[in-house]
């Protein structure tokens, strides 16, 4: 029992150190130009080994951005049930964002978009369901609370989403030279120039 649960030990930090080192390569780089050779070489590790616990290189870009996913997905959650006012967590959510954006290139998006458009789709649509869900819980805080003004929630959501789908787009960023994250706080900069009261945007600007 000891050794098969050594064993099993060895494999998980194998697996994660494999995971680990792909996903800063294609965040940084994009994954389209990087072969499962290169990857095995600078790991120090055989292409078998690697295919062990990923059996395509698209397989091991897609639990990467599983995983970015899913870690966004639990910081959201944290700030929007936090007891704070709604003001200070969209301050957080500005936060949470840009730590996510600012690790990942152009290129991984655009990656992403041209060579996996299945996993891009999947993206968009967790993007945009979390986006609705967090953002009609904060409307409903932020009018209680003053902070908010009476403006339509599915109205705000919708457009806004529609907003983030656009600019948060690789062709988009790479045409007019932004950044992801400065597409991101312009958008998000106008949803709250719109809805905030003015005692709201008090507290925020």
């Amino acid at each position: 029992m000891a050794e098969a649960a050594k064993k099993s030990e060895e494999r998980y930090e194998e697996k994660d150190k494999i995971l680990e080192y792909a996903y800063s390569r294609f965040i940084a780089e994009g994954f389209f130009r990087t072969t499962m050779d290169e990857l095995a070489n600078e790991l120090g590790v055989s292409k078998k080994t690697i295919y062990k616990y990923f059996p395509s290189k698209e397989k091991l870009v897609e639990d990467i951005a599983e995983g970015i996913i899913s870690q966004t997905k639990c910081d959201m959650e944290e700030v929007i049930d936090a007891k704070t006012d709604v003001v200070s967590k969209f301050v957080k959510i500005l936060d949470v964002y840009n730590s996510k954006i600012i690790r990942c290139s152009e290129k991984w998006y655009r990656d992403l978009q041209i060579h996996t458009p299945h996993i891009w789709k999947r993206i968009e649509k967790i993007r945009s369901e979390k986006i609705y869900e967090s953002l009609g819980k904060l409307i409903k805080q932020g009018k209680r609370e003053g902070l908010i003004a009476g403006y339509p929630p599915e109205i705000v959501i919708t457009s806004f989403i529609a907003m983030v789908r656009s600019v948060m787009n690789p062709d988009f960023i790479m045409q007019n030279k932004f950044s992801m994250k400065e597409a991101f706080e312009y958008s998000f900069e106008m949803l709250l120039n719109g809805i905030l009261t003015t005692q709201g945007k008090n507290k925020y600007f």
